[in-house]
């Protein structure tokens, strides 16, 4: 039988690429946090369409399931329905993905679990009112700099999570978007970090970017990071009213948010050429792919939201 330890340190073999962020959440100590980022990864593969690493995910939270002890199992049973239950909700295409990729036996023993939980969504969405209910979403100022480690850290863990995307980013460098009014924060009533994202600005402000859109794992999927972004949206539009505004993302949910705010996907000849842009994409895996192209295409989908003539914030 599979003990608690034996567990987390199974998981940090078998995806060594998130043995550091277990060390810096101090996940291997505890396995339902340990269990819980498993299935989220799963679940990004599944939206991924990754079939490869979603049968990896499933298959090692299968054997926990029926190899692990007791905590082991209710871990994963309460964190596979916290993970999937909202598949449920979501048209019959979306029901068709989620069984396509759960292999049949673990796909039952989830229909099974969801038969003794079928108050969970609503508990869920209860749960995740309250959290919004206590956050504020607002600009960031200097006084915002105890979070810049805690969202460098989480930028890139995220992107080891998504095996894609830029990771790195120094805390000095947030710390400046704070000091310069270019960054939005978001934080619980009891000053816990929630969410972030920030400005920069390129060729003499003919563009400005919005950019390290990251949500505390705690508080995703429950519309924080659409509310970072309307934010961060205003604040670029009203410090910089005639800048174009962009976004490059492999995001399904950003490339959303960003067409109901007016964004276009664009070719990359369209959006910055400034050589400073494309050397922060260097710590992303798909570099080599991005200087191979001369960076004229990528994983990214570029968009663009372009300043109507009669803009009222050009007005103003």
């Amino acid at each position: 039988m599979i003990s608690q330890y034996e567990g987390t340190k199974l998981i940090e073999s078998e995806f060594p690429q998130l043995t550091n962020l277990y060390k810096r959440s101090s996940l291997s100590t505890d396995i339902y946090k340990s269990v819980q980022r498993l299935l989220d990864f799963s679940k990004e593969a599944v939206l991924d369409y990754n079939l490869n690493l979603s049968r990896k995910c499933f298959s090692l939270a299968k054997r926990l399931y029926s190899q692990g002890d007791l905590i082991i199992r209710n871990a994963v049973e309460k964190s596979f329905i916290y993970s999937f239950s909202s598949f449920l909700q979501k048209d019959e295409v979306e029901k068709k993905r989620l069984k396509f990729f759960i292999p049949d036996d673990f796909y039952a023993i989830y229909l099974k679990e969801l038969e003794h939980a079928t108050i969970l969504p609503q508990t869920e969405n209860l749960i995740e009112s309250d959290h919004f209910q206590n956050i504020t979403v607002r600009m960031a100022t200097c006084e915002d700099a105890i979070f810049a480690r805690q969202i460098t850290d989480e930028m890139e863990a995220s992107a080891i999570v998504r095996g894609c995307g830029i990771s790195k980013r120094k805390p000095a460098a947030i710390i400046k978007k704070m000091k310069e009014g270019k960054a939005v924060i978001a934080l619980t009533a009891e000053n816990e970090w929630v969410g972030f994202s920030y400005i920069e600005v390129w060729q003499n402000r003919e563009f400005v970017s919005n950019s390290g859109l990251i949500v505390s794992p705690a508080y995703r999927k429950c519309g924080v990071a659409k509310a970072i972004k309307e934010k961060i949206f205003q604040l670029s539009r009203q410090r910089f009213p005639k800048a174009k505004i962009f976004s490059i993302t492999t995001g399904l949910a950003v490339m959303k948010m960003n067409a109901k705010l007016g964004f276009e996907t664009v070719t990359y000849s369209e959006i910055t050429q400034e050589k400073k842009f494309w050397e922060g994409c260097k710590s992303c895996v798909n570099y080599q792919a991005l200087q191979s192209k001369q960076c004229k295409n990528c994983f990214c989908t570029a968009m663009l939201y372009t300043p109507a003539e009669k803009d009222p914030f050009l007005t103003n």
